[in-house]
């Protein structure tokens, strides 16, 4: 229509066959993304739709990630990121990237500061399970008494290795090596021990 207003007899047209559906769309999509600049929240928005095509096709060859990253533009690492993102990401991060208040990289590095954030957490509550008397360490009145129990072993002339292999040394994990009030007494004002 604009051609003949524009007076032109003759266009110049490429035909193209696909051999389905969904390489027509691939194809539809590169073409639309080589023409324009996209937003971030435009090219997740086809990141989104690109990979439900290729995890659909039980043909696709290659790297995913390689091949969606060619047809957008983009290094394979960006568009793990994208993926990394839809897994993750609330929906009001998702809204952002969309809307354009927030870029890809940024809400990567988001989630990975939440997921630093949250590993921290697991392993101070780990560090606390382990310095309380109900987890495997032990506290320091067992510690004491097992130091306690060491030294007056050594003091009667016990070597290093029977003593690791003495039965007692189990107990002190339970707290239930008993020493008696004399023999307290004596290896702490001994060793200086309060």
């Amino acid at each position: 229509m604009a051609a003949k207003k524009a007076g032109l007899e003759k266009v110049p047209v490429i035909l193209k066959k696909f051999d389905s559906r969904d390489e027509t769309i691939e194809y539809e999509y590169k073409m639309q993304l080589n023409s324009r600049r996209l937003t971030d929240g435009e090219y997740f928005a086809e990141f989104l739709k690109l990979d439900e095509i290729r995890r659909s096709n039980p043909n696709a060859q290659g790297s995913s990630d390689e091949a969606i990253g060619r047809q957008l533009n983009k290094s394979a690492r960006q568009v793990c990121k994208m993926r990394e993102i839809a897994k993750k990401a609330d929906t009001s991060l998702l809204e952002k990237i969309q809307n354009g208040s927030i870029s890809i990289n940024k809400t990567h590095e988001l989630i990975k500061a939440a997921e630093a954030k949250k590993k921290a957490g697991v392993i101070k509550e780990v560090a606390d399970e382990k310095s309380s008397n109900t987890g495997k360490g032990i506290n320091s009145d067992s510690f004491k008494l097992g130091v306690l129990f060491v030294l007056s072993e050594l003091e009667k002339g016990r070597k290093k290795g029977q003593i690791l292999k003495d039965k007692r040394i189990a107990k002190l994990e339970l707290g239930e090596l008993n020493l008696s009030e004399e023999d307290v007494a004596r290896i702490s004002q001994r060793f200086g021990i309060a």
